[in-house]
């Protein structure tokens, strides 16, 4: 059955597609074709509807993960240089090695000058700072006049010190080991604590008056081994009570333990000393008869 809207013939089809009506919707969207190729008002629309929409759509597919991630880097990134200027800060005002080496995470590092190298390193007890370098070495580096900075590096429990030129190539390389590293941060540093609660410290505690006594038997420069700063010790604000002598060494080092009482309670100050010349004094001081001091107050003997 043909429809009632179906043209009856060919004559009639012809005066229905010739009809004005046909033209203007061909007008139509041609003018809508050209206007969109021109000015892109579909896509904008499109844009404008899909922006005003897009907080309540899920956040799901490609881009957004893709969005996601390149958010995530930017924000890691900032993090890290922002961690990295303040690392560096804190690393030029350091005024020690020790302080230095508690700022550089791991597998990370830090770049210093040479002469900011050279002033922590005369900061090091003498024993400490004998085994990471002879200064004899240090001098001739410096006297070379290649040497510009110096780079910092900690890989697993150990510290990598690379000396630059300007082009940042190698000059010298130095590892200091993981028990040499730890005498580094403890350095000549104050400890909130006393040296009952230290396990190293504990089988070897002495009172101050005798520590002293048995020490100023010994030769100025044997003392010097065992007390390598001791006018640090007389700007100690309270009064000394008790001194200990490590357990363990390393190599050459030992630590000793300075127990201070102060108002807020006791601290321990921490240095190293000369291993030959501490364990020869420890055997005296344990030895039981202290003999007479080798000086008095009229001048030395």
């Amino acid at each position: 059955m043909i429809p009632w809207y179906t043209p009856a013939n060919f004559k009639k089809w012809i005066r229905r597609a010739l009809s004005p009506r046909p033209f203007l919707l061909a007008l139509l969207v041609a003018g809508l074709a050209v206007t969109e190729v021109r000015f892109d008002w579909l896509e904008r629309m499109a844009g404008s509807y899909l922006a005003t929409t897009n907080r309540h759509r899920p956040q799901h597919g490609t881009i957004w993960e893709q969005g996601r991630q390149t958010d995530m880097a930017r924000q890691s990134l900032a993090q890290f240089a922002n961690q990295r200027q303040n690392v560096q800060r804190e690393v030029r005002q350091a005024g020690s090695l020790g302080e230095v080496v508690a700022n550089i995470a791991a597998d990370t590092g830090v770049m210093l000058s040479a002469d900011h190298f050279v002033d922590l390193y005369l900061k090091l007890p003498p024993v400490l700072s004998h085994e990471i370098m002879s200064p004899f070495t240090l001098l001739a580096y410096l006297s070379a006049g290649q040497w510009q900075r110096t780079f910092l590096e900690r890989q697993g429990g150990q510290l990598s010190i690379y000396f630059l030129d300007a082009q940042n190539q190698v000059l010298h390389r130095l590892n200091v080991g993981a028990l040499l590293l730890g005498h580094i941060e403890r350095g000549e540093v104050a400890i909130q604590t006393g040296l009952d609660q230290l396990l190293d410290f504990a089988a070897h505690i002495y009172p101050a008056d005798r520590f002293f006594q048995v020490l100023n038997t010994f030769s100025e420069e044997v003392q010097r081994r065992i007390i390598s700063h001791p006018q640090d010790l007389l700007r100690v604000t309270g009064r000394i009570r008790r001194i200990a002598i490590s357990s363990g060494a390393y190599g050459d080092a030992v630590d000793l333990g300075f127990e201070v009482e102060g108002l807020d309670g006791p601290r321990v100050i921490l240095m190293q000393g000369v291993r030959e010349d501490v364990r020869r004094f420890q055997q005296a001081l344990e030895g039981g008869a202290v003999a007479g001091p080798r000086w008095s107050g009229e001048g030395r003997p």
